[in-house]
Formats: C-alpha cells, structure tokens, sequence
C-alpha cells in the first residue's frame, strides 16, 4: 500500500508541475476545471447520496454550470474568493458543533449539495486566478499544503497524544496540528524569500499561510466529516493508495480563497 501510494504520489506531482509549467493559463483553467469540479462534484454526489449514475449525473450541473459561468463571465476574483471565505467560515461554525449520529444533515438534505457546489467551484476559480497571476503562487499554496499535511502526519505519529476533533476525525491531533504549523512556518519563510516580499509583506504573508494552514486542516476535516456522514472511508478509488480526487485536495479547497484573498491584501495594501 504504501509502495503504491508513494508511486501515485510521484505521478500526480509530475502531472501537476507539468501543467502548470507547459499549458498556458487559459488551457490550465479549463483542465483543472474538468479534474477538481467535474471529478470532484462526481465525487461529491455520490458522498451526499445521489448513487446511481443518472441521480449523480444531474446532481452535478448545478456546480459545472456555476464552474461554466464563471470561466464564460470573468467576474472579478475578489468577491468570488469573499464568498468562499464566508463559506468557510460556516463550514468552521458546522466543525465545531458536530456530533457523531445527529440527524441535522438529515433534516437539512439541501446543505451538504450547496456547499460542494460553492467550495469546489470557488475553489476552482480562485486557483485559475492564482496562476493567471503567477505559477510560483500556485506551486507556493500547493506546496505549504502538503507540507503542512505532511508535518501533522509525522508529527502526530510521534507525539500525537490530544485528539483535535474526535467526533469528526479520531486520528487527527493537537500535536499534529502544532506540527503542521511549524512546518508551515519554515516554508512561510522561505516563499516570502523566494517571492521577493518587502519585509511588512514577508511578515504578513506569514501569517497569512499560518491562517492558510488552519483552514487547510478544516478543509480535510469537512471531508471527513461528508464522508462519516455518507458512512465511506475514502471519496473514491480513482487514485490508487490515495482514494478518490477529493482525497487529494480537501485541504486545498479550503487554502486557496483564502491565499487569494490574504495575497490580494498584502499585494495591494503593504
């Protein structure tokens, strides 16, 4: 298993910088809109119940037309990514008060399908912004993530004692947490050097990506929580030792409105 999730892992990298390096922002919109709204909303039908194929199929056009409308119109990006940080910002408020066995998502069947079509369009659009604006964005969020996710795991794995969320996640820690923090830090760092930031933006641009991490966590523990919800282990089985698309990049739905909006303000405003 781990043999097979380390050789997936080399092929999705490769498959990234390669379209990021090669295909030009307009092409790299459309493709990524294709893997992380088209897969990741025939995912996301199948978490929150639509499980034939038919169901799952119009289940996922209201966030490819949304996805649609967005790549069509250009409307400007920042009220986009306000809005999917407001989203997140409930999605933090549902994190908090959940409880393993409530009936609230079954009362509320319209909530868990309008978040999937708001987090995985919005975070769509912010990511075609991003490398629009610069590659070394892009390659800089989807590297503190998985430093971040790599620092928790390891850490966690060695001191992990405190549970961070034991109704959503029993594996997460504190300590894991700590650990994604601290790492995320020394990478903060050194993407401000390398991105040429005045010393009053490297410092915000800092926090902005200690910010970037918390929600990152959030965003894996939404999943998690769908998929407690849709009573699965993993979203998909497309990449094998990895799960499904939403796997991959649950945290990275929840990073990138907020990198685009924390960029913008340092960007503008220092």
């Amino acid at each position: 298993m781990l043999k097979q999730r380390v050789i997936t892992g080399i092929i999705l990298v490769a498959i990234v910088l390669a379209a990021l390096l090669l295909l030009p922002p307009t092409v790299f919109a459309v493709l990524s809109l294709v893997v992380i709204v088209g897969l990741g909303s025939w995912e996301w039908a199948a978490l929150v119940g639509y499980r034939f194929m038919p169901q799952r199929l119009v289940a996922m056009l209201p966030t490819l037309v949304l996805a649609l409308l967005l790549l069509l119109m250009q409307p400007p990006v920042m009220p986009v990514v306000v809005v999917g940080v407001m989203v997140w910002g409930g999605i933090l408020g549902l994190l908090w008060h959940y409880r393993q066995h409530t009936r609230f998502y079954r009362d509320y069947l319209w909530l868990l399908p309008m978040l999937g079509i708001l987090v995985l369009s919005i975070a769509w659009y912010a990511l075609s912004h991003l490398n629009a604006l610069s590659v070394g964005y892009v390659l800089y969020v989807i590297g503190l993530v998985a430093v971040a996710d790599t620092g928790a795991y390891f850490t966690g794995k060695r001191f992990g004692k405190v549970k961070l969320a034991p109704e959503l996640s029993p594996g997460k820690t504190r300590e894991g947490a700590y650990g994604a923090l601290a790492l995320g830090t020394i990478w903060a760092i050194a993407g401000a050097l390398v991105l040429g930031f005045s010393l009053g933006q490297s410092i915000a641009f800092v926090v902005l990506s200690l910010i970037v991490v918390i929600f990152s966590i959030a965003g894996d523990l939404f999943e998690s929580m769908v998929k407690r919800e849709a009573g699965v282990k993993d979203s998909g089985q497309l990449l094998p030792g990895h799960g499904g698309i939403l796997d991959r990049i649950d945290g990275l739905l929840a990073a990138l409105p907020v990198f685009s909006l924390g960029l913008w303000w340092i960007r503008s405003g220092l």
